[in-house]
């Protein structure tokens, strides 16, 4: 700020701009004192096109009551740049973006076109700026795909646009993909290499297995394939195989990084031992080697690990996953003294290095980090490169937000003094909204929250209702400042309702009740929220009608996948009226939720899936209507689950197989039937689950998740019937001819 009024201050701020353009790290002061503080942003209205560009990347930080006093003339010009900026989704609306010809031009922006604009839109200027559209992230929210989607696949020349529409074919319901079925046949020509969202097929690996030649095509089949391979089979690799099988990984880790951690563990131990790699110090070398997978050995093992190598490399060993368990050995790592000794000693340098791993340490061994090193600015940058890791290719699959609060909430209320008695707290008591965005509102307290001055509460309400560790009661003290600032519910618009997140669950059933909820966005907010009661449920939903002015029948799928968990708010005789063809369209997202539906709900909605118009009785389903219902399958009367064959068990998703109440799944799935889950099904079983089950059950179940283990059981049972095989010789077939001929 010394620069202030200078040539050299224009300079600095271009500096700032180019690092947070290019995704580093900057405090929350620098960002408000050099660039958020400048006197034209009192008056945005009159800011140039040339001003709103320079302006973009911090555009958000302003909130949307400054986005939407700039125009569409300040807006086009500067299209280009903006459209690479992370605006939320209220912000995105609140922008005046430019007309539907300019659709492709959008970039990110395009989750700021109203699912009821692009209702109305052509289906020529929805395939024009298709392909535009998906390669955007986050991109199209799903009301919006669903909305494209209906409108697209409802035309009968959909099969002469494959090309433009391949993008969102994952995202397809199988109930628009069956009705065009004959058309795309015969108009197609390229169906088979489409990129539809089908079951992988896991007994080719089981059929290649058999062929001499697997170990060839282990390389080829690429880690998702490759991963589907049940323990036993990879039990049995030779050390060649193995080997294939951890470059395989390594080049692709992403599939390694979803499987349940059991799976993870035992995998790499099997591969470590036929490796030869427990031979005594886990060198750099051998690190290296593992890929993502270095960190997921034993502990016995992770322990040796050359500490010469952990400090020289500690920036790198910072890109990995680490449970508890991994958490505290790198922090006793830490403080031994050929590392970098007692906590007690750390320097600025020190923590410089140690970075996000400072969130390792214990709470009673943090304490020990001199104060005088633990200021604000050090603080945020620590939450930033957390942050940054969270986001990133390893920690947005392989760390739980949950795991790191507590300590993140204690190392910025300790340091700021509102943990420590008698000293003085930090003179920025009260967060700044750019502080809130660089650490997080849940680490701060609820008192310093309550009293942040009105306009930095508004500019960071939506951020604030987003975040998932407020208590109950503070998100209601949250509720009481959003009414100072905004009045009684009844007068939010449609904006602020969906600027509300989880303080919304705190609203009375009146003040419910007084909600607008015409807007899709608006339904769609409230319906991201899992923690309704069931009398809130009801109510949102009837809020939903009456806003809306339908009746149940006539809602349609981007309603329905608007409505997300507020769909458990339908009384179950009112379910049985719904649309069945729109409701079978929505499920392929409302299975993916972890509904709170009761029992009899799930029915009713088994009963619009299994309409003549949806997809026909349940004998009749095969595994991909198992895998599009998702979690919804739970609902299935019991004569029918009970007589499911191995196709359809195979469809079953984990979570459904979770939300099967445990006296129920006990008496459907005989034992049989457990056998033929898969791994990622059986560790899914709760545990109320497997205690309501028999011995004999049991073994079943142990058998799919330890198949390393050999036990004599008898599983002859009642008949199944016929039991489908769930890979056609056809396409088998046709996988092994073109398999060989990429071999020569």
């Amino acid at each position: 700020m010394a620069y202030a009024g200078t040539d050299a201050f224009s300079v600095i701020q271009d500096n700032i701009r180019t690092c947070v353009v290019q995704g580093l790290s900057v405090p929350s002061n620098m960002i408000s004192s050099l660039i958020l503080r400048s006197s034209d942003l009192q008056s945005p209205s009159s800011l140039t096109p040339q001003r709103v560009s320079e302006l973009g990347p911090f555009l958000p930080l302003l909130g949307s009551s400054v986005l939407q006093q700039l125009t569409s003339a300040q807006l086009m010009p500067a299209l280009s740049t903006l459209a690479s900026v992370p605006f939320t989704p209220v912000q995105f609306l609140k922008l005046a973006l430019p007309g539907s010809e300019h659709l492709s031009r959008l970039g990110s922006l395009v989750s700021g076109v109203k699912v009821e604009t692009l209702w109305t839109l052509p289906t020529d200027i929805l395939l024009e700026a298709l392909p535009a559209m998906s390669l955007q992230t986050p991109g199209l929210t799903p009301p919006q795909v669903n909305t494209i989607i209906s409108k697209l696949w409802g035309s009968s020349s959909v099969s002469q646009w494959m090309d433009k529409v391949n993008p969102l074919l994952s995202s397809t319901p199988l109930l628009s993909v069956i009705a065009q079925v004959p058309q795309l046949l015969i108009r197609d020509t390229a169906v088979h290499t489409r990129l539809w969202n089908t079951q992988q097929k896991k007994c080719v690996i089981e059929e290649l297995y058999e062929f001499g030649f697997f170990s060839d095509l282990l390389g080829d089949l690429g880690s998702q394939i490759a991963l589907s391979l049940p323990l036993s089979t990879i039990k049995k690799f030779p050390q060649d195989e193995m080997d294939s099988l951890r470059k395989v990984i390594i080049q692709d880790p992403y599939y390694f990084l979803l499987l349940p951690s059991t799976k993870q563990a035992v995998l790499v131990d099997r591969m470590v031992q036929r490796l030869n790699m427990y031979t005594g110090l886990y060198t750099e070398e051998e690190f290296r080697s593992l890929g993502v997978m270095a960190t997921f050995v034993t502990d016995e093992m992770f322990w040796k690990l050359d500490r010469s190598f952990f400090v020289d490399g500690l920036e790198f060993l910072q890109r990995f996953c680490y449970n508890a368990n991994k958490r505290g050995l790198v922090a006793d790592m830490l403080q031994e003294n050929w590392t970098f000794g007692p906590v007690k000693n750390w320097t600025s340098e020190t923590l410089n290095q140690v970075d996000r791993f400072l969130f390792f340490l214990p709470k009673d061994t943090i304490q020990l980090i001199p104060l005088g090193l633990m200021s604000l600015e050090r603080i945020e940058r620590l939450f930033l490169s957390q942050q940054k890791w969270e986001r990133g290719e390893f920690g947005s699959l392989c760390q739980k937000p949950s795991e790191l609060f507590d300590k993140k909430q204690f190392v910025l209320q300790f340091f700021l003094g509102f943990l420590r008695i008698g000293h003085a707290p930090y003179t920025g008591l009260i967060p700044t909204c750019e502080s809130l965005h660089v650490t997080q509102p849940a680490a701060w307290t609820i008192d310093s929250l309550r009293n942040m001055p009105q306009a930095s509460f508004r500019r960071c309400l939506e951020l604030i209702g987003q975040d998932p560790f407020f208590s109950a009661f503070e998100l209601s003290v949250l509720l009481t400042k959003t009414k100072e600032v905004y009045g009684m519910p009844s007068s939010f618009n449609s904006s602020v309702i969906p600027q509300l997140g989880r303080i919304a669950t705190q609203l009375s059933l009146e003040e419910l009740g007084s909600l607008r909820l015409s807007e899709i966005q608006s339904i769609s907010a409230m319906g991201n929220l899992n923690t309704w009661t069931s009398r809130q449920l009801k109510s949102v939903f009837s809020t939903v009608l009456n806003s809306t002015r339908k009746t149940p029948s006539q809602l349609d799928s981007s309603t329905f996948v608007a409505l997300g968990h507020i769909v458990c708010g339908i009384d179950a005789p009112i379910m049985r009226i719904l649309n069945p063809v729109e409701f079978s369209k929505a499920v392929l997202w409302l299975g993916r939720l972890y509904l709170s539906c009761s029992e009899e709900q799930l029915q009713a909605l088994i009963g619009l899936l299994s309409n003549s118009l949806a997809f026909g009785p349940v004998s009749s389903w095969g595994s991909e209507v198992f895998i599009e219902i998702g979690a919804i399958a739970a609902g299935l009367p019991d004569i029918a689950m009970s007589a499911l064959v191995r196709e359809q068990i195979e469809g079953i998703t984990p979570l459904a197989i979770s939300l099967i109440p445990a006296g129920k799944f006990a008496v459907v799935f005989n034992q049989a039937q457990i056998r033929m889950f898969t791994y990622d099904q059986a560790i899914a079983v709760t545990e109320a689950q497997r205690s309501a089950l028999s011995p004999v059950q049991q073994t079943a179940l142990s058998m799919v998740l330890n198949p390393w283990e050999d036990k004599p059981v008898d599983f002859r049972g009642r008949s199944l019937g016929v039991v489908m095989h769930p890979c056609p010789f056809f396409y088998l077939s046709s996988i092994l001819i073109m398999l060989l001929f990429s071999l020569g």
